[in-house]
């Protein structure tokens, strides 16, 4: 009974193990900006094969209130949506069953198919937010009093959650 608690545990460890971690972009994913404006960033999270959509979108929106909050501010609002998801496809041949892909989401794998006739694929999810990011008060703030979204109560909610 206990060996088989045991292995479950360390199964669900080795699974966490694989999905993308929070911090800055490495080979298993991550996050990066760009300021594209004095109050604009674009905001990107990279996740890897084991990264649900649902992760990629939260860690994403932590980040955007990290981001907003380092910047100085107190609010952002997404302008634009630019997630997109990324397919990875391995086609084995005679001469190579094997590959090794390497990418900025996935990190180095190496992909062994038995089957020289089958193509093995895996799909990343890549969130990508442009937000726009003012305090509370300003003229930005009045134009999108509906929509924005505060810093800190994500950085509250969500924190348990990422670290």
């Amino acid at each position: 009974m206990y060996k088989r608690i045991f292995a479950l545990c360390m199964i669900m460890l080795t699974l966490s193990a694989c999905s993308s971690s929070y911090g800055p972009l490495n080979s298993m994913g991550g996050y990066q900006e760009k300021q594209i404006g004095k109050d604009m960033m674009e905001v990107r999270f990279y996740g890897n094969q084991h990264t649900s959509k649902e992760k990629v979108s939260q860690l994403l929106l932590y980040r955007c209130a990290e981001v907003t909050e380092e910047a100085g501010f107190d609010f952002f609002v997404v302008l634009k949506d630019q997630s997109h998801e990324q397919e990875l496809i391995n086609s084995p041949t005679i001469d190579q069953p094997f590959k090794t892909v390497e990418s900025k989401s996935v990190g180095v794998r190496t992909v062994v198919s038995p089957d020289l006739t089958m193509d093995t694929t895996s799909k990343n999810s890549i969130g990508v937010y442009v937000i726009g990011m003012f305090k509370e008060g300003s003229e930005d703030y009045s134009q999108y009093k509906k929509s924005h979204i505060k810093a800190k109560r994500i950085l509250k909610e969500y924190k348990n959650y990422i670290k």
